[in-house]
């Protein structure tokens, strides 16, 4: 094979698969690749949008976002539409937004690093759009001093951006936060700074802070498996209606599941993304053709916590249980078909009248359908069945936080007025601080990816007796470590065939050639590998080849080399010139 190798090597082919099998074992093992999920808090939708005051045409937001856990990568997600109580998501109609310069800030070091998408510094946000968000290009942890990117860590979101005279805005993440902001003002009155650490600036003429900001989801990917990502679906009650606290009892914002992203100390966040909305019930989100791009969030969770029913069923009590069963089936489907791995659903809490503020049992009369043996039962008793048949992971039981510890159909009360709610359906402060206890437990209860297609899950089906089972061990000693058996879907035991190794191809007859290639085994259920291929001509100077099509090509070259779907035969061919070319397989986890 001269085309691959200096003629003076003049190497048998059995020794060429031999040093590029050396080759893939010098190439880098790094940490797992994880999905692109939710990886801090503070982000939601829009839930409202805002005429901009006469002369403004620019604005300012700042947002704090504390990680859920060790990321490997960051990524923005900016939205322009949405979800209002008319029960279906609704583009900015009016204009577009431009995003001028948008950067992350970390708190601990104060580095700033800015944000591009496809390259640019500005991301058009056109009116009218269907698209449920646009991201921004991911930033690797690499490029952050001061140590990996660990729990807890505060990261400031800064935007700087304009709209046109007479436009309007989506809001929706809270900024009343200490540090949070969303101005807008006269563009003519910028300071033109942007990339910078701390607060807003000063700016002449704005319009005072503002309580809510740009809809945004925070994502990237975390380091490791096992960390929650998070998203709450619901109506008023879940996003915190009542919590007159709003919107700053707790740095990651209002209402229970907020406020259960973090511990009585502030500390130890749960990744978080709200899609809840006042006023809204499950048949909205249950049927597609109202809510589309609320679907395509699904994908970044692999919680939810689901709490609809209370609007479904209404005050009087003349909603149809079966109807709203059914629509709660159909989202945590939803949710299924998109990967989240559990479900939390919230039981019916009561609601009720009150002669005398809701400060004593004997003063509530509750509602039609919503006492004993009436509907509100008859949907907590389907969902118990419900989470006995696996359709939910967790029933979080709200009664014996909230209810009368003597009538579960009355709110719990201490003698006070509205202690543990405001006016019969929301809950208060109080009850808030006391559901998000109970909602952290619950969520602290679950174990996630704990069935992820990854190295720790393929390392339990194997018999290692007294063999090193860790991914570089050598369980046989042929040379071959564990990762790479599990890689290239080898039994770690079994002598490695030469059909087990990568191997080397030269086309000199398919058009666009000649063409040196590598062929690989992929294991098909190894979903924390990444696979790279990477070319060097004089073996210490290595580049990954970057798959373009034309110059560069990868393709499937049997899709089950081993007929029971275990794993498929990949060939990069990389179109060459030089007499003197080398291939690696690297495998990065």
């Amino acid at each position: 094979m001269p085309a691959l190798f200096p003629a003076r090597l003049a190497l048998h082919p059995r020794h060429l698969k031999a040093l590029l099998f050396a080759l893939c074992l010098a190439a880098p093992v790094l940490r797992a690749v994880e999905p692109v999920r939710i990886v801090a808090t503070g982000g939601r939708i829009a839930t409202f949008t805002s005429s901009v005051r006469t002369g403004d045409t620019a604005f300012r937001h700042r947002t704090p976002h504390l990680l859920g856990g060790p990321v490997a990568e960051i990524q923005i997600g900016f939205m322009d539409w949405f979800y209002p109580s008319s029960d279906a998501e609704i583009a900015n109609t009016t204009n577009d937004v431009t995003i001028n310069h948008a950067w992350l800030e970390r708190a601990s070091t104060g580095q700033v690093v800015p944000l591009t998408f496809s390259g640019s510094r500005q991301l058009v946000l056109p009116m009218n759009s269907t698209a449920p968000y646009w991201l921004s290009d991911a930033i690797p942890s690499s490029v952050w001093t001061g140590g990996p990117l660990a729990r807890d860590e505060v990261f400031w979101l800064n935007v700087q951006g304009a709209f046109p005279e007479g436009g309007k805005c989506v809001l929706g993440t809270p900024t009343a936060t200490t540090g949070g902001n969303f101005i807008t003002y006269p563009g003519g009155n910028d300071p033109g700074t942007f990339d910078t650490a701390g607060a807003v600036p000063a700016i002449t003429g704005n319009s005072g802070r503002i309580k809510f900001g740009l809809p945004v989801i925070f994502l990237g990917r975390f380091a490791e498996p096992g960390h929650l990502s998070v998203m709450g679906v619901g109506d008023s009650i879940l996003d915190g209606t009542g919590d007159s606290n709003n919107p700053i009892p707790v740095p990651t914002g209002f209402g229970f599941l907020n406020r259960a992203a973090i511990d009585a100390n502030g500390a130890n966040a749960i990744a978080m993304f709200n899609l809840t909305r006042h006023a809204q019930t499950a048949a909205s989100l249950a049927d597609a053709s109202r809510t589309p791009r609320q679907r395509e969030l699904f994908k970044f969770a692999n919680v939810v916590v689901e709490e609809y029913g209370t609007n479904d069923l209404g005050s009087g009590g003349t909603g149809v249980t079966a109807t709203i069963l059914s629509r709660l089936e159909t989202i945590w489907g939803l949710a299924r078909n998109a990967g989240v791995q559990k479900i939390v659903r919230t039981t019916l809490m009561p609601r009720t009248n009150s002669t005398d503020a809701w400060a004593t049992p004997e003063g509530q009369t509750p509602n039609t359908g919503w006492g004993a043996d009436g509907k509100r039962d008859t949907i907590n008793a389907a969902l118990q069945d419900a989470l006995a048949a696996g359709k939910i992971d967790v029933l979080l039981d709200t009664l014996p936080v909230l209810a009368d510890p003597d009538d579960s159909h009355r709110w719990l009360t201490d003698g006070t007025a509205r202690y543990a709610t405001t006016d019969g359906t929301h809950v208060s402060v109080a009850g808030n601080a006391l559901l998000a206890t109970a909602l952290r437990s619950a969520l602290l209860s679950l174990t996630v990816d704990e069935n992820a297609p990854n190295y720790a899950n393929w390392s339990k089906t194997v018999d290692w007796g007294s063999a090193d089972a860790s991914p570089e061990g050598d369980a046989n000693g042929d040379g071959v470590t564990n990762l790479l058996s599990y890689a290239l879907d080898l039994d770690p035991f079994a002598p490695v065939g030469s059909a087990g190794l990568p191997a080397v191809t030269v086309d000199t007859t398919t058009a666009g050639g000649p063409w040196l290639g590598l062929e690989y085994r992929v294991n098909s259920f190894a979903g924390d590998l990444v696979y790279t291929v990477s070319t060097s001509t004089d073996l210490a100077t290595w580049t990954a080849v970057v798959i373009d099509g034309v110059d560069a090509i990868s393709e499937i070259a049997d899709p089950d080399p081993d007929g029971d779907g275990s794993a498929i035969l990949r060939r990069v061919r990389l179109h060459y010139t030089t007499p003197a070319c080398f291939l690696r397989l690297g495998v990065r986890r």
